[in-house]
């Protein structure tokens, strides 16, 4: 039986769909700020987690159903596949556009070359009001200020909290890093 996409989010965790909601109202605010589509801002921050709460084996095996690549990062980690898959449920719903859907995909590594939209979820999957640590609300308010330096910032904080914890970076990341680096040298 394949369920809805309503219903997967009401297979959610209370947890899952608060943070949801706390991402919603940080994608509404970049949104104002920068003049992106309130509907599409929505629809990636309340689709960017649907499949979050999946089981290690049935990420896998949602993943291979989708024939979503399963690179060596994901094999040692599959919660990295929650985007994607989430991306496509959207996408095979026909709920969304290639902006949403590339968002949602790349909300956990980033990724060289996002649009807009997608810094914009990556930000808020990151500065949303449940995230405790220091530099939040300093790194939310860069963001409404100037997205792309909020989305490096973040990006940023996201590599040295991953090496902090001893976790490896995903090639997206790493590429998206690189971006970020150019950014900061062309300005």
């Amino acid at each position: 039986m394949r369920l809805t996409l309503e219903e997967r989010f009401g297979q959610l965790s209370q947890y899952r769909r608060d943070h949801i909601a706390r991402v919603m109202d940080v994608m509404e605010a970049l949104a104002n700020a920068h003049g992106l589509a309130l509907e599409d801002a929505c629809l990636a921050g309340w689709g960017h987690d649907l499949a979050r709460e999946l089981a290690r084996p049935d990420l896998k095996a949602q993943a291979q159903y989708l024939k979503i690549p399963i690179g060596l990062e994901e094999a040692a980690e599959p919660v990295l596949l929650h985007g994607p898959i989430a991306a496509q449920w959207l996408k095979r719903a026909g709920r969304g556009n290639e902006s949403v859907w590339t968002a949602i995909r790349f909300h956990t590594t980033a990724a060289a070359g996002l649009d807009s939209l997608g810094q914009a979820l990556f930000i808020a999957d990151g500065v949303e009001p449940g995230r405790q640590y220091p530099e939040r609300a300093a790194l939310f308010e860069l963001s409404l200020r100037d997205l792309k330096a909020g989305y490096c910032a973040v990006l940023d904080q996201t590599r040295r909290y991953l090496l902090w914890r001893a976790l490896p970076l995903h090639p997206d990341m790493h590429k998206a890093l690189a971006e970020c680096a150019d950014h900061v040298t062309a300005t």
